[in-house]
């Protein structure tokens, strides 16, 4: 009979093959939550690469905006022409800010939601992965445990004709 010894515990026959069954089990769910973790380091990784946009120039071009704008106020007795083009090119600038931060929110906002659905095809990868190993492990159960029954059956029938063989009772 088959015997394992494991942590100063003995199994043998239906328990050694209990056990082994839970070890694969194990084994199958460590490699399903391997790879989660490693999709999750990938995803990670392209966040992580992620740089956002530098708006140092376009600070830059408000200040001097801002200069142009207040000195432009000065001189107004000068000629409001002159402050009207300003005012036309401070909202032509204005608009165009809008328009980069504008841009930047739609990318960050397809990055979030790439992330979200890769993260939700994770999860149910991982379900379907974890039911399909419990459902081939109790199927690979019960059809050991329907062979085992068959073989205990033919054993005792073996056993019983060798104890009904009258040529084996004579021989005392």
């Amino acid at each position: 009979m088959a015997e394992l010894e494991f942590g100063g515990m003995k199994f043998r026959g239906n328990k050694l093959i209990t056990v082994l069954t839970a070890l694969s089990m194990l084994g199958g769910a460590a490699w399903g939550g391997f790879e989660f973790y490693n999709d999750y380091r990938n995803m990670k990784a392209k966040i992580d690469k992620y740089v956002t946009p530098d708006l140092s120039g376009i600070n830059e071009r408000i200040s001097v905006i801002e200069e142009q704008f207040i000195s432009t106020q000065e001189s107004v007795v000068a000629g409001t022409d002159y402050t009207r083009d300003i005012k036309i090119d401070l909202k032509a600038d204005i608009q165009g800010i809008e328009q980069q931060v504008d841009r930047v929110e739609k990318t960050v906002k397809d990055t979030q939601d790439s992330i979200d659905k890769t993260l939700r095809e994770v999860e149910i990868v991982s379900r379907e992965s974890e039911k399909d190993v419990r459902d081939s492990m109790r199927a690979t159960e019960k059809r050991i445990d329907e062979e085992m029954d068959t073989l205990e059956k033919k054993l005792k029938t073996q056993i019983q004709e060798a104890l009904d063989n009258p040529l084996a009772r004579g021989t005392n």
